[in-house]
Parts: C-alpha cells; structure tokens; sequence
C-alpha cells in the first residue's frame, strides 16, 4: 500500500476546510501555511522570520470584514428566502475582545451595517466612546448592573445619537431607570430551557442572568413605564451551543416568551436579541460535539427567522454572536525551541526482546500483554539499579515506537485491517498516543488559557513543511514550570476523506488519519525540524476570549504583535511591541 500525501490531504488533517474562515488561512503549492486576504497570501513563516520572532500574535483585522460579511449575507440569504421582513440588528459583545484594535476595527467595517455593542461595564462603555465620534452613531445593549456612574457614560452615547438600551433584571435598575427617561429599556428574562454544553449553567431559574416572568409581572405592575419602555426581549443561553437541536428548543422558547409577554401588554418590543449563544467551529467537522457544531450561520439564521416569522409585523432580530466574529482573526504562532523524547528511548538493544515478526493483530495483542506484564513488574518491584532502569526504559520505547511501526507495516501488507487497530481500545491507545515532546517559545496561561482553564480545543498547525508526510506525534509543551502548559490533543476527521487507505507518521507510526473516522490522538502530527532549521507551529481561532484572559504565568507575557490591517485600500503589515500596546 503506496502512502500519497497530498496538500488536499493536509487541509483535510490540519482542519482548515472551515465555513466560518472559509480559506482565510491555507497551504500554498510549497507546503507553507499561509494567510489569504483576497488572493494576497502572507507565508506565516516568513512574518516570523522576517520580524525575527520566536513568539507572535498575529492579528488579521481583515478577518473582521470577512466574518462581518458572512453574517450579514446569511441573514440576507434566509430572510429572502423566508420573506422575512423585520431586519437584522447585530450588536457585537465587547467581552469577547475588547481590544482597541478590534474595537476599532468592528467601528470601521460595521459601518455599512450600524453593526453596534453590548456592554457590560463601565471600562467597556469608556472604550467605546474613544471612538464614538468619529463613527456613525449605533445602538448599545448594556446588560450589566446600571449605577449612576454607568448611566452618565451611557448619556454621553445617547448624546451622540446611539440608540441606549438597558437591561433589567431587578427593582435596583428600575429604580436608576426611573430617573433616565432616555434610555429604553431591555427585558431579560432567563430561559428555563435544559442545553448542552459547558455553559448550560447560564440557563434555568438558578442561573446568573435575567429575571423570572413572576418577577417581571410584579415588576410591571409597580413601575408602570417599563410596558411603555421595554421595547427590547433580550434572552441569553450560553455560550457555544453545539446542538442544532438545542437551538431549535430555545428558539422556540424565546417565541414562546415573546407571544406572552405581548398577550401581557408589552405591545412596544420591537427588537428580540436570542444572546451569543451560536457556536463557532473551532473544528468543523458538523457532529454536534464541543469544539464542532452540527449547524452554519445559516441554519441558525433559519431556525431563528423560522420561529419569529409567525410574528406581524416580524420583530427586528439582534445578533449577538461575538465568538463568530473574531475568533479567526488571531493566531499565535511560536517556534519550537527543543525535542524531547516523550518517556524513554532506546539504549541497551542488546538486552531488549526483539520485536519479532507478526502475521496479525492478535498475535500483537498476545506479545503487548507480556510486554506490559514484565514492565508492570520492573515498576512495582524494588528500587532499581541502573541497569534495570536502563532495560525498563528500553522495553516502554520498544512499546511506544517498535510495536506501533509493526502494526503499519502489517496494515501496508494487507494483514490487518485499519478499523481493528481503533476497535481494539488497547492498541488504538498504543497508536494514538505521542513519542515526542515540542518545547515551545510561549505559554499556554499567557496565549492561549482557554486551552487550560475550559479545555477549549485551538487546532495546531506547522507553519510549514505541510507538502510532507508528519514524522512523529508530539505534545506541545510550554516554558512554564507547570504540567498543565501542555497541549496534548488533536482532533483527526477522516469523516468525507475519499481515500481509503489511512495514513500514518513516518517515523513513530502512529495515526494521523483513518478515512471515514473522526479519533482524537493525544499528540499532534508534526515534523522533526532540520538542524538550524526554525520551525514553528501555530494555534488558530484565538481571537475571542484570549486576549483579557492571559495571565502573566513566570512572568511570560505579552507576546509582540504582527498585524495585518487594511489602509487606503491597500494591505499593511506592522509589528508592534507589547509594552507599546499596553503603554
């Protein structure tokens, strides 16, 4: 069996066949991982090279425009399609990035869209209003605790021309409320709907946000102008729901809540904001898992505008999706600064018992079971000399790399069968698991802490090289003195491959791919660099949440900037220091 490793093939691997950035990021014909903006490509490769960076954060403002427009024209496709009449709102929540330069920049290309805000503190509103004058006025959702202090910043909006919209979850805010006749008012009412995920918790009676209907009924029957006010339904599930069917559910909850709150003579909504609830595909492989929603944008658009559409007239919707918008537009790239055997390597040959030949799996099952015995013995008997410790060494590399590239090369000559290697959850272990360690020039607290703090998966990907078969499967390690600086997971989706013959690492002989099967490996595909060769790998879809999450863990922090941003219609690539974003 002939292996033919294909850059349509890496794409395929590496997850980069993604309707959400659609080929923002590819492979070009020498096998370098590249950023493509409107047929103009960046080699990430040589960004880094060319800054001189171990460690970057690339920040692709144009990825903005592109999520922006993807939106929008899904919600133009459906309405058309449906006949629905009531418009788009879509606001984008500042907690997911708040960065200036992405503040900005969702300013600049929301223009066109009057794409607006929601807020949730009173340094968010200070943020906005750095820009607030130079750009057309737009329409803010505060959804936070509503002081006195807060009320004046929200004025100064309101002054501008922005169209203020403030939540109410308790008689506090009705009490502030009262006294600003200016700002319309946001019902937020919580979804008592069971979902999926790991924010389900943000639903029920028990959950954080919103107020009961009883709540709501007492409420309006003291402050008598919050029918009159309360132009605006805002319901909130969570974040990254999975399920198309939980969206679907909630949805109709959401009509359901809006029929009576009509029929309870709240005849002056006119907005519905369903919360950020739309999953982004941090893989899109469309199962319904965490990291891999079953639905598009346009299928939410469709279950949303389905359930409102019985509504006359149809109310405005508000999207309110801000991990779709910028999570593409952030990558972190880092160079790999030492190999290390993942547990042990070979030393003393001679005293190790020689692989032998295998005509099938279960002859390989019967001699992994004496292997595993005899090591189970050397680790639980007493302390061992050095000699032992060398020999048990020897037999855990004989496990790890000699038994796996037996099993390859029965597959090659047609003695196994590819699916009895993943059947059999021992030796599937065995061929998933890594043989080498990558030491990267970052930390995964500083870059990337979703990958520690919700085990949030961020593919990985060589900068490079790409056109070549992957030698070994390797953890990433970070350079903080913590275990959990590791990335040890990679998603492999051979679900939709053509080919029918899996595909192996060339060195180690563990799985990269098995056609028509999605395996998580417990290392990622990569490339052992040639000497002096920089070699660096980079984790996509970082833009939402990283940025404010960081944290300063042994003091690694704050990464320099490459970034790509659009001026006088022309692309422009700037490196700016840390210490001159944070200034």
């Amino acid at each position: 069996m002939k292996e033919a490793w294909s850059i349509q093939l890496a794409r395929k691997v590496y997850g980069l066949e993604n309707c959400a950035r659609s080929n923002l990021i590819d492979i070009d014909e020498e096998g370098y991982l590249v950023i493509n903006i409107d047929g103009r490509k960046f080699r990430i490769k040589e960004l880094m090279d060319n800054f001189k960076l171990d460690i970057a954060y690339i920040r692709i403002l144009p990825a903005l425009r592109k999520s922006m427009e993807l939106v929008y024209m899904a919600y133009k496709t459906v309405s058309e399609l449906i006949g629905y009449s009531g418009g788009l709102q879509p606001v984008f929540p500042m907690k997911v990035n708040p960065h200036l330069m992405v503040i900005e920049a969702i300013f600049e290309y929301g223009e066109k869209y009057r794409w607006g805000f929601n807020t949730g503190s009173i340094g968010e509103l200070k943020a906005l209003l750095n820009y607030a004058e130079k750009y057309s006025p737009r329409v803010i959702i505060f959804d936070g605790v509503i002081t006195e202090n807060v009320a004046q910043e929200l004025l100064k909006l309101h002054r501008l021309g922005w169209r203020v919209f403030v939540d109410v979850e308790s008689e506090n805010d009705l009490e502030t409320l009262s006294k600003y006749p200016e700002f319309e008012i946001g019902i937020r009412v919580k979804p008592i709907i069971k979902l999926h995920g790991k924010w389900s918790g943000s639903v029920g009676l028990g959950s954080k946000f919103g107020m009961t209907t009883n709540t709501l009924i007492k409420l309006s029957s003291e402050y008598k102008f919050l029918k009159e006010r309360g132009t605006l339904l805002h319901m909130h599930p969570g974040s990254q729901i999975y399920r198309l069917s939980d969206i679907r559910n909630f949805f109709s909850e959401v009509k359901q809540v809006y029929s009576e709150l009509i029929n309870l003579g709240f005849h002056s909504i006119q907005l519905i904001d369903p919360g950020g609830g739309m999953a982004y595909p941090y893989l899109d492989a469309r199962d319904g898992d965490e990291e891999s929603p079953d639905y598009t944008i346009i299928d939410y658009f469709k279950e949303l505008l389905g359930a409102l559409s019985v509504f006359t007239p149809n109310p405005l919707v508000v999207y309110e999706g801000g991990r779709f918008i910028v999570s593409s537009h952030r990558l972190v790239a880092a160079r790999v600064v030492d190999v290390r055997s993942h547990s042990a390597v070979h030393m003393i040959h001679e005293q190790v018992t020689r692989v032998r030949d295998f005509n099938n799996i279960d002859e390989v099952r019967s001699f992994l079971e004496d292997l595993e015995k005899t090591i189970h013995e050397l680790r639980n008997g007493h302390l061992l000399d050095n000699g032992k410790r060398e020999f048990y060494e020897d037999l855990i590399a004989v496990l790890r790399e000699d038994i796996p590239n037996k099993i390859v090369d029965l597959v090659k000559a047609g003695k196994v069968e590819p699916l009895r290697i993943i059947e059999d959850q021992k030796i599937k272990r065995l061929m998933t698991s890594p043989t080498k360690r990558f030491v990267l020039n970052m930390s995964i607290f500083a870059d990337i802490p979703d990958a520690v703090l919700v085990d949030q998966y961020f593919q990985a990907v060589p900068a490079q090289r790409l056109n070549e078969q992957p030698h070994v499967l390797a953890t990433l390690s970070d350079l903080t003195c913590d275990s959990m600086g590791e990335v040890k997971e990679f998603i492999s989706n051979g679900r939709g491959v053509l080919e029918t013959q899996p595909y192996f690492t060339l060195l180690d002989g563990k799985i990269i791919l098995i056609p028509g099967h999605k395996l998580k490996l417990r290392g990622v595909p990569l490339h052992l660099p040639s000497k002096g060769e920089p070699y660096y790998v980079v984790f996509l879809d970082t833009g939402a949440y990283q940025d404010t999450l960081a944290m300063k863990h042994n003091l690694i922090y704050g990464a320099p900037e490459v970034v790509i941003r659009e001026r006088n219609s022309e692309l422009v690539v700037e490196l700016v220091r840390h210490e001159e974003l944070y200034a």
